[in-house]
């Protein structure tokens, strides 16, 4: 017997905006109607709806559809009550008193890392970035450290979507040079931004592992070069932010192996 409460309509919406959240997204029609078996016109009308409301956008040029800024807003809305922001707080606060530097916490968000907290240091001088705002993968810290711990094939579909243009000279600007990266990241444990995003500004970024053991997160120390200009920083700060997170993914259920 079916569930009269069930709302077939609302059901089949989520069903799109799940595989448009995937990370092999953006999807055109075609591919949606071939992914959900939904009918053509099913699936437009519900996708026309959705792009009124702002949960959905899409590219004209390419015909292809993706997450719209209605979906960040409310997902920032439920980010507030999350276990990871509530379990990491208390941690990054201890890892900012203890470099005197800003803390950030982001997660993936397609090819890019979004912030979803900030512990700032006492400086006048930061980064102008806020809680909710946006970095490419491939040229910040997190971004590249969530890739690096993540399962290759799902490093690999987002990899392939990403349109690097350089921000500094010191950018990453091909995926052979990124994928290199990202080798090397995973050896070491932890990831370096050299002045990738800004002239004059630093960070190192470990993974935060889930339950599932693969990485979702990161956790990272900002610095300028104004304030810290020697490179023995990045190792100094490599061990602390490391432990910072092995913390945190202890706390989101994270089985450390033996």
């Amino acid at each position: 017997m079916k569930d009269r409460d069930h709302v077939q309509s609302i059901a089949k919406c989520f069903t799109l905006l799940g595989h448009l959240a995937a990370p092999d997204s953006p999807f055109t029609l075609d591919d949606l109607t071939r992914k959900t078996r939904y009918h053509k016109t099913t699936c437009f009308r519900f996708l026309k709806t959705m792009r009124q409301l702002g949960l959905v956008e899409q590219n004209m040029d390419k015909k292809t559809y993706h997450l719209g800024p209605a979906m960040a807003a409310l997902g920032l809305k439920a980010l507030k009550g999350l276990n990871l922001r509530r379990a990491a707080l208390p941690v990054m606060q201890a890892l900012r008193d203890e470099t005197e530097e800003t803390v950030n916490l982001s997660l993936l968000s397609g090819t890019e890392i979004i912030f979803v907290e900030r512990v700032m240091s006492d400086y006048l001088v930061n980064a102008n970035i806020n809680v909710g705002d946006r970095l490419p993968v491939y040229c910040a810290s997190m971004g590249k450290v969530i890739l690096a711990f993540m399962p290759e094939p799902h490093a690999d579909a987002i990899l392939g979507q990403l349109d690097f243009k350089s921000r500094t000279e010191r950018t990453i600007v091909s995926a052979a040079a990124f994928k290199k990266e990202l080798a090397e990241i995973k050896n070491r444990g932890y990831a370096l931004n050299n002045e990738e995003l800004e002239r004059g500004l630093r960070a190192v970024a470990a993974p935060i592992i889930g339950y599932t053991g693969e990485a979702f997160a990161a956790i990272n120390i900002a610095w300028t070069t104004a304030r810290r200009p020697s490179r023995r920083t990045f190792t100094e700060f490599a061990a602390k932010v490391v432990r910072a997170a092995e913390q945190i993914s202890l706390a989101m259920g994270y089985i450390r192996q033996s």
